[in-house]
């Protein structure tokens, strides 16, 4: 079987582009008969892993959320014959032919449509756009069940024609002789600076640990700052205690090892999110886990994890000095995590999708 994956948002530091690199990178490990075109306009470490004769770099010209990627792409696939195609992001072109299933990690734009989104006609193509793409696939594949209701719910897609394939998660290794400076014990915080990530409450927390729970500690915010968001970081750096949080930008799968390595407890607030990934590994890393009371952390972060309300931040300080304040429990939960973790593994991730390809051309 000829099967085509997108791979165009490989290398890009985020939540997909970690899903393509570890689903090839698995599938490579796995299935040594199908025959595999990885898509992708640009070229990144990754594809250098693939040496094996059923996996080919395929280069296009058209880059993802671009006018080409719904003209000129559907060309530059057609030509490759593919008995069936993997979009692993919900941006399919709409006039695509062929068989195809799609991925589609969460519905966050729907409820925080984004700057770069605010035009109607933005709004409107987005829902277009993933509607055709969930209505036209033989499968969609939904990372977590709180995003397959949402899919439901949101676009009428049917129970039957949805995939839970859960992502997975693997240690990172900390790269000897790398260091922060950061003289404090830090919570910390990894993700892109946007309005659904609870950013500003989580830095009014912030400084309620410091002034009633009196914990000198820092808060380390890594991830990239988007310039769409300036009232975030105005807001952030507006509070007491400013001083003592830390923004490194984005950083490098080694930089974010060491940064679990030495956290005393990572923070996650978002208001929405589609899996957690990013929870699960601080899991992995046997880190205790502080996190928003909504489905979907619940249901990835289970156990290991202590919940509080994302619009509150007085509960946030509350949950947050309370593992603070006691090792014992920290341990515990960071036990807990570790446990809770082990559900979630690459491998199976790839089995189940080469699973999900074989029944859809079946």
């Amino acid at each position: 079987m000829r099967i085509g994956i997108d791979m165009r948002m490989a290398g890009t530091g985020e939540g997909i582009g970690r899903y393509c690199e570890e689903l090839v990178r698995h599938l490579a490990e796995i299935d040594h008969e199908n025959e595999y075109f990885l898509i992708s306009s640009s070229q990144f470490p990754i594809f250098n892993e693939f040496s094996r004769p059923n996996f080919h770099l395929v280069r296009v010209k058209s880059r993802y959320y671009s006018f080409m990627e719904q003209t000129y792409f559907i060309w530059e696939l057609f030509n490759l014959r593919l008995d069936l195609m993997h979009f692993t992001s919900f941006n399919v072109p709409i006039f695509y032919p062929r068989r195809f299933i799609v991925t589609i990690h969460d519905v966050i734009h729907h409820r925080f449509p984004g700057r770069k989104k605010t035009r109607l006609l933005h709004r409107l193509a987005y829902r277009a756009t993933i509607w055709l793409a969930a209505k036209r696939a033989s499968k969609v594949i939904a990372v977590s069940e709180t995003t397959a209701e949402d899919i439901r719910s949101v676009f009428g897609i049917n129970k039957e024609k949805i995939a839970v394939i859960y992502e997975g998660a693997m240690a990172k290794t900390a790269e000897a002789g790398q260091n922060h400076h950061y003289e404090k014990p830090f919570l910390l915080f990894v993700g892109v600076w946007r309005q659904y990530k609870n950013l500003p409450k989580l830095a009014l927390a912030f400084d309620i640990l410091r002034e009633k729970y009196k914990i000198d500690a820092n808060l380390v915010l890594a991830g990239k700052i988007d310039p769409f968001y300036p009232e975030i970081k105005k807001t952030v750096f507006s509070i007491k205690n400013s001083m003592h949080i830390k923004a490194p930008g984005f950083v490098s799968d080694q930089e974010l090892a060491n940064l679990y390595q030495k956290a005393t407890i990572f923070v996650l607030p978002s208001l929405v999110e589609g899996f957690g990934l990013i929870g699960i590994e601080a899991q992995t890393a046997g880190k205790p886990v502080a996190a928003s009371d909504i489905p979907v952390l619940r249901e990835i972060l289970g156990q290991g994890a202590v919940y509080f309300n994302p619009d509150d931040e007085q509960d946030m300080a509350e949950k947050i000095a309370d593992l603070w304040l006691d090792e014992n429990k920290a341990q515990m939960l960071a036990n807990k995590g570790l446990e809770n973790a082990k559900r979630f593994d690459w491998k199976n991730t790839a089995l189940q999708t080469r699973a999900l390809y074989e029944g859809a051309i079946a």
